[in-house]
C-alpha cells in the first residue's frame, strides 16, 4: 500500500507518494497560493506518473500545521474527501514534528515557520521532546530569545534562514541545511507512515496557534 503525503501549510503546496521501500516521489504546485485549484490535479498527476491507481493508497498523511489558515483547511478538506472516496485512512501530522525529524542528529532545535509580516511560529525541542508549546511570536522577541541561548541550537523551518541570518556570528546558533528548511509532503508521508490513523475523519482538525493579543 501507499501513503499519500499532503502539505498545504505554506504558500507552495505539494504532494508525495511513499511506500516505505523504493517509491518516494514528491511534487509541487507550479505557483504559490493555488491550493484550491491545483491540489487534486497534482495528486492525480502523481498517481498517473507512478502508474498507480487511487485504490493503492492506504493512508493520507496531511500536515495539520502550523501554517496558513486557509491552506491548512484546504489541505485537510481535500485529504478527508480523498479518504472517503477510496476508503483510505487519514493521519494528521504535526508540521513542527516533521521539521524536527529532518535533522534528527541535532540535540537542541528551534523549529521556525514563517507566518506573515514580522511573525513566526516557533517551538523549541530538546531531543525529540518539545520544550514548550508552539507559539506565534514576533521576530524581535524570537531573536531576543535566541540571543540568550548558551548551548548550541539548530534552527530549522521556512523561517530559519532569515532568523539565522540576523544572528550570523552567534556561536551557539546553527542553521539546518537548505533542503531541510523547505516544507516537504514527503517528510509528512514518512512521519505518518507508522502512525495510527484517526478513528473518525471529522475529529481531525488543523493545529491552529493562538494569535498574539497585543
Amino acid at each position: 500500500m501507499l501513503a499519500l503525503g499532503v502539505d498545504t501549510s505554506e504558500p507552495l503546496g505539494g504532494v508525495a507518494l511513499y511506500d516505505g521501500r523504493g517509491l518516494a516521489d514528491e511534487r509541487w504546485m507550479d505557483e504559490p497560493l493555488r491550493h484550491a485549484e491545483r491540489l487534486f490535479p497534482l495528486i492525480e498527476g502523481a498517481l498517473r506518473g507512478n502508474g498507480v491507481s487511487r485504490d493503492r493508497v492506504g493512508s493520507v498523511c496531511v500536515n495539520l500545521g502550523p501554517g496558513s489558515f486557509t491552506g491548512l483547511r484546504i489541505g485537510l478538506a481535500a485529504a478527508k474527501g480523498f479518504c472517503q472516496a477510496v476508503g483510505a485512512a487519514l493521519i494528521g501530522v504535526d508540521g513542527a514534528d516533521a521539521y524536527r525529524a529532518r535533522i534528527a542528529d541535532a540535540k537542541r532545535v528551534c523549529v521556525i515557520v514563517a507566518s506573515r509580516r514580522d511573525l513566526y511560529y516557533a517551538q523549541f525541542f530538546s531531543g525529540a521532546r518539545p520544550r514548550g508549546p508552539m507559539r506565534l511570536i514576533r521576530e524581535s522577541e524570537l531573536l531576543e530569545a535566541l540571543r540568550d541561548e548558551e548551548r548550541e541550537v539548530t534552527l530549522v523551518g521556512s523561517g530559519a534562514p532569515k532568523i539565522g541570518g540576523a544572528l550570523r556570528g552567534h556561536p551557539m546558533i546553527r542553521i539546518a541545511p537548505e533542503e531541510a528548511n523547505r516544507p516537504s509532503p514527503l517528510a509528512i508521508a514518512k512521519l505518518g507512515w507508522n502512525e495510527e490513523p484517526a478513528d473518525r475523519l471529522y475529529e481531525v482538525e488543523p493545529l491552529y496557534v493562538e494569535p498574539l493579543l497585543a
